[in-house]
Formats: C-alpha cells, structure tokens, sequence
C-alpha cells in the first residue's frame, strides 16, 4: 500500500483523497471566495499563482488564515488569450514572442531550460513568503513541473525546503491523453518510481472534474468521488466565482462556475462521508513526513 498512507495509519482499503482548488489568484473570480471556499464542502487543499495580479491578495488572505491549507502553484504557462502574465524573473527561455509565459505545456517543454526553470520556481516560492505565507506543497500548472528541463528543480525545492510536492503514478496512456510526448513520459515514469522507492509521497490516483464539460453536475461529480479506488487520490478543480471578470479571461467560465458551486455543497460532502471516503490535506501529509 501507500506508504504515507500507512504512516497516516490507514489500511490498504481505505479510500483516500486530497481535494484540490487550481488556480487561486489567477484573477478576483478565484481570490474572493477563499472565505468561503473551505466550508462545508469537500475541498481541502488549494494553491496560489504567484505571477498573477491577484496573488498579493490571495496570499495576503492566506497568511492571515494559517489553517487553511494552501500551497504554491508553481507557473510556467499562460494559457489565456488576452489575459496575460510574464515569469518574476525575466529568464530569456521562460517567454513567448509576446513577453508573456508560454500558452501551452508544449511550447513550455520546447523552449525553458532547466536553469530558468529553476530561478523562476524559487522566486516564486520566494514571493509566497514574502507576503507571509507558510505554503503546505507545491504542485504544477499545466503539468510543466513534469519536464526533463523540470523536475529535478522542482523535487529539489521541495527537498530544501522540506515542502511536500504534488506527485501522481499516472499509466503512459493517461501521460499521453494529457498531451506529454513520448520522451517525456519516459522520464516520467523513471522518476516517479525512483521518488516512491526514496519515500516520497506519491498519489495513486487522479481525478478531476472537466473543465471541458459545463453540464456535469453534482450526481456526475458524486459518481467521480464513488468511482475512487483504495489508495491515496487527487481530484482536482479550478472554482471561480461567477464574475464578469471571469467570462472575459475563460472561455471555460462556466465549469469553473460549476466547481465553486459542486465542490462546496454540503451535499457532496454528505455522499463523501456516506461512501467511507477519507478526505485529507497536504498539512496532513506536512506533519506524517515530519514524523
């Protein structure tokens, strides 16, 4: 089973999960909900875009609510149209023709060398304790943190800093559908397995609710959370509230509308308990780590 599953002192049928909000910060839509984002639904985890214009003010929130679990979504990509945001260093391979951070995980593995890569995570680290905040992980927009220029920092910043970091056992079929080429995945799955023999703490499943498809609802996402198998899970989503601002930046408003609602009714959180699913966080797997 899951090591950081038996340190937790689960056993090995018990289901498992870490539910997780992306891209708090982006804009107001993902920062003024934080007062209410971890109530009395399921989600706990969330993390912050340090390059974006409303991080002070997600940060600020976070510094002032210290149990609250939120970590640093580390950024290399920019994937609006018009909604633009450059890195914090300025590093020569870390942009586009534009300026900007590139809009693709693609062009972001084509392009950014592993020295950029690292100054830009660790400023960005660096801004998070700036504006006070104590960051329970780390994880990765867009799956950039998962490159041959990439990993090797981004595991390295969580060892320094003794910072947990997102980590998934994905099947290569899966690595592919989510755009990853070939070479990639192979160094992939070499690393991953390297990482769950050295104990890091690694998750056996992911989950997430599509951004691509505004109609699911709450049964639809109440049959995702009953679909998890036993081990440790990630269900992801991107909640928004539903701003002018939002349907401005994200042709997907709608599904990041969705995710606030879903995610945070009670209703779920009622299905959740009722199916025996644990729902953990990152502080949990923080204090397993340093125990």
């Amino acid at each position: 089973m899951n090591p950081i599953l038996q340190k937790l002192g689960y056993g090995p049928q018990d289901r498992v999960a870490i539910v997780h909000a992306d891209d708090i910060g982006m804009c107001q839509a993902s920062t003024g909900i934080l007062p209410t984002l971890f109530g009395d639904g399921v989600l706990t985890s969330g993390s912050l875009m340090a390059p974006c214009a409303w991080f002070p003010a997600a940060a600020q929130w976070a510094a002032a609510h210290p149990s609250a679990d939120l970590g640093v979504h580390l950024t290399l990509t920019c994937e609006w149209n018009v909604y633009r945001w450059p890195s914090l260093t300025g590093g020569e391979t870390l942009h586009d023709d534009e300026g900007y951070q590139y809009r693709s995980t693609a062009a972001a593995f084509a392009h950014i060398t592993s020295i950029d890569a690292q100054a830009e995570i660790a400023a960005q680290y660096a801004r998070a304790l700036r504006y006070g905040m104590t960051p329970t992980h780390f994880d990765s927009h867009m799956g950039t943190m998962f490159g041959a220029a990439t990993l090797s920092s981004y595991i390295a910043l969580s060892q320094q800093t003794e910072i947990p970091a997102f980590l998934v056992r994905l099947d290569e079929a899966r690595m592919r559908a989510g755009g990853f080429d070939a070479e990639t995945v192979a160094f992939q799955i070499d690393q991953l397995a390297r990482l769950a023999a050295a104990g890091l703490p690694v998750c056996d499943h992911m989950g997430w609710l599509e951004l691509g498809n505004p109609a699911q609802g709450l049964a639809d996402v109440q049959a995702l959370f009953g679909s998890l198998p036993a081990g440790l899970s990630y269900v992801i989503c991107h909640p928004a509230a539903d701003t002018p601002e939002l349907r401005t930046i994200a042709p997907d408003w709608q599904a990041r509308v969705r995710d606030y609602v879903v995610m945070t009714d009670p209703a779920l959180r009622r299905y959740v308990d009722a199916q025996g699913i644990h729902l953990i966080s990152w502080r949990d797997i923080q204090q397993a780590l340093r125990g």
